[in-house]
């Protein structure tokens, strides 16, 4: 019987046990205190067994230093600092690292780690979306005479983010939620302010207007609010003016908290912000490169001028498509086709992994790719991918089973061979790169297998090529940006003309230019590829083949498109789609789609 595996998630060995730490600002009102201590209360719930603390920058207890000494105390040696704000102005950007400056200085043995604000996420939207309805009542419809108007008004502030972003989110709530007419307001610090808003949805012909306070917590601004709505609707007669509850306490805000701290332990798996569209050529997507992603429910239609623009930007955009200037991106050169040996490009056939300590990391695993096949792999983290590829180039002595790759046995006699046919590009680039340039970074790989003179210099020059950087060739390493540290790490594994590609993690922390780039480099190469990788979209649109690892096994095989159309498997392996992409299974598959049960087929 298979021993069960560990949650990575909240794994408490070489990483260090979690802790979870939440900033409050602070607020002389004890009712303000109160809904901190029962949001965090809510916070625990979510987050298991794994210690949570919170604490104030000012005005309250207990102090966010006393906090974070209790955590420690607790027992977390991997803290992530929480800042529980609706958008990042001076308490996350300045107040936030100064606590975990003096923290550091206070536990040196222990790990801190700042998260980012709750922003604008879908878990906001539907709190504000909630609120604004049970102001209206039970008995109120969706807006269809286009008489009423929601005004959702923010502290205000003099950093511009905070502000832009409080903005998006307005303009996202009244994005095909039914509210009808959403404007924004700022209370101090920023216009328009509460009484310009109103005046604006009246004169766009509103008669029932809903004040919505975006604020976390009570206090004497949301009475301030409440008091200068009832005295401009007292001054216009005809007008209804009800004031919403503020965001307050609620589990799914609570559940945001724990995402955040995730994101901040094992990076966040977004290819963008949370208001654009994906601006990557995704395959049914063409059309939205650049442009707003709706944040409504899936199941709302647009309505109204949305859905016109909606229906004529498709048309207005696909000519004006941006085609990459950058000569070489995506070409077929720089590496070879894979090698037709008469015998699959990868061959597993039972493979199993015990790490030292018991914890099984592979039970089992068969899995055969055809000769320049594309294959993402998939699962959520800690289900055993990369150790999957590791053993690939024989870097991991495995419990049983057998590898060959192009009929050649991963052995140890074999593992000179083996590793001139694999080539691995880790996730982080810099694990890669160490030589003082990027062309010396690039010989490094052909010249250790005996190349030299013109022929090293031709495989170099054309391995840069295929990945845009010949103009980069004489920088240092260091001087380029993540995605061009990526693509120089990649020229090095192409210039050894590698018959198996194997990518770990290729998109992650890249911005949507970076991904293209990376994208069009590797569709343009004949090389059987295994793609290791959270990125969906990626899998969809590079990878007509995709195998889903859990609890190290395959539990399930089959076409990319099939596998994330299919919501109880994504579910049930902890995999989701970005919010607002749907994707539809072909029409016809050739092949079933395996499940858990039957992981093999």
């Amino acid at each position: 019987m298979t021993a069960p595996i560990a949650d990575h998630r909240h794994d408490h060995g070489a990483a260090g046990r979690p802790g979870l730490v939440i900033i409050g600002h602070g607020s002389r009102d004890p009712r303000a205190a109160a809904e901190f201590g029962a949001l965090l209360e809510l916070v625990r719930v979510a987050a298991g067994d794994q210690p949570v603390r919170g604490g104030f920058l000012e005005l309250a207890d207990p102090p966010i230093d006393d906090a974070v000494d209790a955590l420690v105390a607790d027992g977390a040696t991997d803290v992530v600092a929480v800042p529980y704000v609706l958008f990042g102005a001076g308490h996350l950007k300045d107040d936030g690292p100064a606590v975990l400056d003096r923290a550091r200085r206070r536990h040196p043995g222990v790990t801190f780690r700042l998260a980012r604000d709750l922003g604008v996420h879908p878990a906001v939207l539907d709190v504000a979306e909630d609120r604004v309805r049970e102001s209206r009542g039970p008995s109120w419809a969706d807006d269809e005479a286009g008489t009423e108007a929601v005004v959702a008004i923010g502290r205000g502030s003099t950093d511009p983010d905070a502000c832009a972003d409080q903005v998006k989110l307005v303009r996202l709530l009244a994005d095909g939620r039914g509210l009808g007419l959403v404007e924004p307001a700022f209370q101090a610090m920023s216009t328009p302010s509460l009484e310009e808003a109103l005046e604006r949805c009246r004169r766009l012909g509103a008669t029932d207007i809903s004040v919505l306070p975006l604020f976390l917590f009570t206090g004497v601004l949301v009475e301030r609010i409440g008091e200068k709505a009832a005295a401009w609707a007292a001054e216009h007669d005809g007008l209804s003016v009800t004031l919403a509850e503020h965001l307050g306490v609620d589990p799914r805000l609570a559940a945001l908290v724990v995402e955040r701290q995730r994101e901040a332990r094992e990076g966040d798996v977004r290819m963008n912000c949370d208001v654009c569209a994906y601006r990557v050529r995704l395959p049914g997507f063409e059309e939205k490169v650049g442009t707003p992603l709706s944040l409504a429910p899936p199941e709302r239609e647009a309505r109204g001028w949305r859905a016109r623009r909606a229906a004529n930007q498709a048309a207005s955009k696909a000519s004006e498509r941006r085609e990459r200037p950058r000569v070489g991106l995506g070409r077929r050169l720089g590496a070879p086709p894979s090698p037709d040996r008469g015998a699959p490009a990868i061959e597993v056939v039972g493979l199993r992994h015990a790490w030292p300590d018991g914890t099984v990391a592979l039970a089992g695993v068969d899995l055969t790719v055809a000769n320049r096949e594309r294959v993402a792999v998939l699962g959520p983290n800690g289900s055993g991918k990369t150790t999957l590829v590791l053993h690939l180039v024989g870097a991991l002595e495995r419990a049983g089973g057998t590898i060959a790759v192009g009929g050649l046995p991963v052995t140890r006699p074999n593992l000179a061979a083996v590793r001139r046919r694999v080539g691995l590009v880790f996730q982080d680039p810099d694990d890669q790169l160490f030589l003082p340039t990027v062309r010396d970074d690039v010989a490094f790989g052909p010249a250790a297998q005996g190349l030299a003179g013109d022929e090293l210099a031709e495989r170099v020059e054309r391995a840069l090529d295929v990945v845009g950087l010949t103009d980069l060739a004489d920088r240092a390493p260091h001087q380029l940006s993540l995605g061009e540290r990526r693509r120089a790490a990649l020229a090095g594994v192409l210039a050894t003309h590698p018959e198996v590609l194997v990518l770990d993690e290729p998109t992650a922390n890249l911005d949507p230019a970076s991904r293209r780039d990376l994208v069009e480099v590797v569709r343009g190469l004949e090389v059987t590829t295994v793609v290791v990788t959270h990125d969906l979209p990626l899998a969809l649109e590079l990878c007509p083949r995709s195998v889903v690892l859990d609890r190290g096994r395959i539990a399930a095989d089959g076409p990319t498109a099939a596998l994330l159309a299919n919501r109880d498997l994504m579910a049930a392996h902890r995999l989701e789609l970005p919010y607002g992409m749907v994707v539809s299974a072909p029409t016809v598959v050739a092949d079933p789609v395996r499940r858990t049960g039957d992981p093999q087929g």
